[in-house]
């Protein structure tokens, strides 16, 4: 009697355990092959976003380049200097703050630019900015320096003025064609 259950039993515990193996390895295979088409489907659609934000973060970072060779060109010292008219009647303190108010605006109308270019250009064009300024400082400082000495006189706008042409023929201004020079290295990886 034992026999003849076991002979019943055993090969249905047998089609049991042969149908838990297939369906085993079977999820096993489906788990793996749906894993891996999560992976691939979330790796294209990574791709896709890349994809998409570039198309159009690059026009964004063009013409980030373009407004900061802007920038650039504009607090050229020659160009400064066209840019702010100075009266007959202006002191040359009044004019320098002229300038530096004019570069100073430049740099507050183009300081978001700064999101869409690496930290080391963006270092660069800032010291093409201090130099600017150094500049406008030291120049007004000497003049007013050495007029005091000579005719104890206050510094007019045109004194000035000629005292930075002075400055800048003996003493080029080079941070800005620095600058220019990265923007351009720069925007160059792009293509």
């Amino acid at each position: 009697m034992v026999l003849g259950i076991l002979k019943l039993v055993l090969p249905s515990l047998l089609v049991v355990l042969a149908t838990w193996l297939i369906i085993r390895a079977f999820l096993r295979k489906e788990s793996s092959t749906v894993q891996g088409l999560l992976v691939r489907d979330t790796e294209n659609r990574r791709i896709e976003l890349l994809q998409s934000t570039t198309k159009s973060i690059l026009p964004l970072r063009l013409q980030a380049y373009e407004r900061m060779t802007l920038f650039c060109s504009r607090i050229e010292m020659s160009q400064l200097v066209m840019n702010t008219n100075a009266s007959t009647d202006m002191s040359a303190e009044l004019y320098k703050s002229s300038l530096l108010a004019q570069v100073e605006e430049e740099y507050q109308h183009n300081i978001t630019q700064q999101v869409y270019m690496t930290d080391d250009l963006w270092n660069i064009i800032m010291l093409a900015k201090k130099e600017v300024t150094q500049v406008c400082e030291k120049v007004f400082q000497d003049l007013r320096a050495e007029m005091a000495v000579n005719t104890d006189a206050t510094p007019s706008a045109q004194d000035y003025l000629e005292a930075l042409v002075t400055y800048i023929r003996t003493h080029p201004q080079i941070g800005y064609l620095h600058a220019l020079s990265a923007i351009k290295k720069e925007a160059g990886v792009l293509f």
